[in-house]
């Protein structure tokens, strides 16, 4: 299990994490696997704490899920 929380229900999709690295760490399995298609980590502004990024296309459930940190 990860720390990673992946929202995929709006025309943007979100990834939400506590710490910084845990999205680059998630940035580089994306870029590995060839998904291009992310903003960079940025502060939380709207949960008030923890990191988050913006996908612009879909995730398969199996690139989330292949993730470990």
């Amino acid at each position: 299990m990860t720390s990673i929380e992946v929202d995929q229900s709006g025309e943007v999709g979100t990834v939400r994490a506590p710490a910084r690295q845990t999205l680059l760490d998630f940035m580089a399995h994306l870029k590995d696997n060839d998904f291009l298609n992310f903003s960079y980590p940025m502060p939380d502004q709207e949960h008030g704490e923890g990191w988050m990024m913006f996908l612009y296309a879909t995730l398969s459930d199996a690139l989330i899920d292949s993730f470990s940190e």
